[in-house]
């Protein structure tokens, strides 16, 4: 990417919203003048997450991550710093500006990163899709035939979810992007196509197929689902499948994508469910029968990772709407163990077998579909209704091969309330006693529980033993970030060579001090980021940034600046006496160096009951 021009970043940070660069990913709730939500870095059942629109920082309590609106993105999506840019250049409609190219042209030079080529090439790729769904031909009008007949769904929702036709014509797209002058390259790494073997892009990889577009969390369509249809090629004597979806590429990973979620996380709220369905088309005909919050996973398995993302919305809980064949019904067990693990609420429902929630809101409507939510069972009654259909002939053997499996799940909660509600349902289920179901449950953890942790699990610290400790550096680093009128009285009492550089708090201030005097002012915070050198120096500044200072103490900030003052002065004066008594064992034979010696000391004490004023002038 060519050189930004000067002062471009600090522009783009400043002209967009912290909040609205972090809600999509984090659902928020007002804390004061700040936002707080659940950590994204991190599962975590408890808020840490704070975020500083005012200041234009958030701060990650429970994973350490801190940092600005670029700094985020390039976290949380896992982008360099350049396609951060881009990404909320593009997002919030700002051009990229850039230093003036010595070329020829006189014009600057503009490079885009391949992720925001692929995303790129996604749009057009979709909106080609839905045009060819619109053509005036036999193959467009039997897929619209197709469509709103036997589907039964509408052409105004098939425009609002850009679903489209793949022309049976393999090189049609190559084409059309080609024309959009993509590289082959791009065009190779994005998924669409095969492979041409040294003659560039081969034929594409949907052909005669309804598209259903995939987007990711914030809303950009990054990949593709295709199902058959009567015009659809068959592959040679193999028979093709019903649904094709796009391979993983640079934009698209299946286990980290929810369908729909972009759309339902506008909905959710902490008394709403979200409705987890398993095909696309299942969730797009609940969301144009009402059902908001629905999301389905990518023709995989469900993983933490999905459950992750679900529960950073802060939702009520999830209801699982699974086929009720066995595979649905043996998926749905795997489940329990993942929500447990993410501290997530799931109840599971019990579809008739050969029926899907497409079927049931065609044929039922909305209060089959409700009636279907509103019997949905409990994660602990679910795993017992499905390994032990008749409660009422259970056997003691039956009874503990249940709870060894839940324990197996439960060993995953963390929270000791939520942990002693689901035995009191499992105990209450299985009409077992309660002490009795505890204490096999403490047996199969310790049994689990490597012998290394179990040593250490309970071991509290001493109710002494500070949070941190503190430095002087950072104590005066605090101050200059939260007043920057103490700067320059600081720069002109202070002498550099008592700032001790080996801590990281001790090299920012130093560089903040050294600024100061050469311009006679202090860095702003934005050129102050400009200074920081590594990670470690940017997680520490915003880290301070965000702290909150007591407004009820008046004057605060410059008695701490006084007393720090003090501090690195005896301390620098400390040392310097410290190496005189080093010399004075070295000089036992020398009585003239012993004299000087004497001399030095005392003067150093001297000036210990006089140390140096800060004075400051509001």
């Amino acid at each position: 990417m060519p050189r930004l021009a000067d002062g471009f970043v600090n522009e783009l940070k400043g002209r967009i919203d912290l909040y609205d660069v972090i809600s999509p990913y984090v659902q928020l709730k007002k804390s004061g003048a700040s936002w707080v939500g659940l950590s994204p870095f991190s599962q975590e059942k408890s808020p840490s997450f704070y975020v500083h629109p005012d200041k234009g920082f958030f701060k990650c309590f429970s994973s350490g991550e801190g940092g600005d609106a670029i700094s985020f993105v390039q976290k949380i999506e896992n982008l360099e710093f350049p396609e951060a840019l881009e990404l909320l250049a593009q997002r919030f409609q700002i051009p990229l500006r850039y230093a003036e190219d010595s070329g020829s042209s006189g014009k600057p030079t503009v490079s885009r990163s391949l992720r925001a080529d692929l995303y790129e090439l996604h749009k057009y790729t979709t909106d080609w899709f839905h045009q060819r769904l619109l053509d005036e031909n036999e193959d467009a009008a039997s897929v619209r035939k197709y469509w709103i007949e036997e589907r039964g769904f509408s052409m105004e929702t098939a425009n609002e979810f850009g679903i489209g036709y793949a022309p049976t014509d393999p090189y049609a797209l190559g084409k059309f992007l080609s024309a959009k002058k993509f590289s082959t390259s791009t065009l190779l790494k994005s998924g669409l196509f095969r492979d041409g073997k040294g003659k560039g892009i081969g034929p594409g990889v949907f052909c005669g197929r309804l598209m259903i577009p995939i987007s990711d969390k914030i809303g950009r369509i990054c990949a593709f689902t295709a199902r058959k249809l009567s015009q659809t090629p068959e592959w040679g004597d193999r028979k093709s499948p019903k649904y094709v979806n796009s391979p993983e590429t640079p934009i698209f990973e299946k286990g980290n994508l929810l369908f729909n979620l972009h759309l339902a996380n506008k909905e959710i709220s902490e008394d709403k469910e979200f409705i987890m369905v398993e095909g696309q088309l299942d969730a797009i005909r609940c969301w144009t029968m009402g059902f908001r919050t629905v999301v389905a996973p990518q023709g995989t398995a469900f993983k933490d990772s999905q459950a992750l993302l679900l529960s950073r919305s802060r939702p009520k809980g999830v209801v699982c709407l699974l086929d009720g064949d066995t595979a649905g019904q043996k998926a749905a067990l795997s489940y329990v163990s993942i929500f447990l693990k993410a501290g997530m609420e799931a109840r599971f429902a019990e579809l008739p077998e050969g029926s899907d929630p497409d079927q049931i809101l065609i044929k039922g409507g909305t209060e089959a579909m409700q009636q279907v939510i509103d019997d949905a069972r409990s994660m602990v009654e679910h795993v017992v209704r499905q390994k032990i259909p008749d409660l009422k002939t259970a056997t003691p053997k039956q009874k503990e091969s249940v709870c060894q499996w839940m324990f197996g799940s439960l060993i995953e909660v963390d929270s000791r309330v939520a942990l002693e509600g689901y035995l009191e349902q499992l105990a209450r289920l299985l009409a077992v006693p309660m002490d009795a179901l505890k204490s096999d449950f403490v047996k199969f953890r310790k049994n689990r529980t490597p012998a290394y942790r179990q040593s250490t699990k309970d071991k509290e610290l001493p109710s002494n033993t500070p949070d941190r400790l503190t430095i002087v550096e950072e104590d005066l680093l605090f101050v200059l970030l939260h007043d920057d009128r103490l700067a320059s009285p600081l720069a002109h009492t202070l002498d550099m060579s008592w700032v001790d550089l080996r801590p990281i708090s001790g090299r920012i201030l130093a560089k903040i001090l050294s600024e100061t005097l050469a311009e006679s002012s202090c860095p702003t915070r934005a050129q102050i980021e400009e200074l920081l050198e590594d990670d470690e120096e940017r997680d520490l500044f915003y880290r301070l940034v965000i702290q909150e200072i007591d407004q009820s103490e008046p004057g605060l900030l410059l008695r701490l600046a006084r007393q720090c003052v003090s501090v690195l002065f005896l301390r620098h004066l400390k040392l310097q006496e410290d190496n005189i008594f080093t010399q004075l064992k070295n000089a036992e034979d020398n009585p003239q160096k012993l004299k000087q010696l004497s001399q030095e000391l005392r003067a150093i004490r001297q000036k210990k009951t006089n140390p140096p004023p800060l004075e400051f002038y509001n």
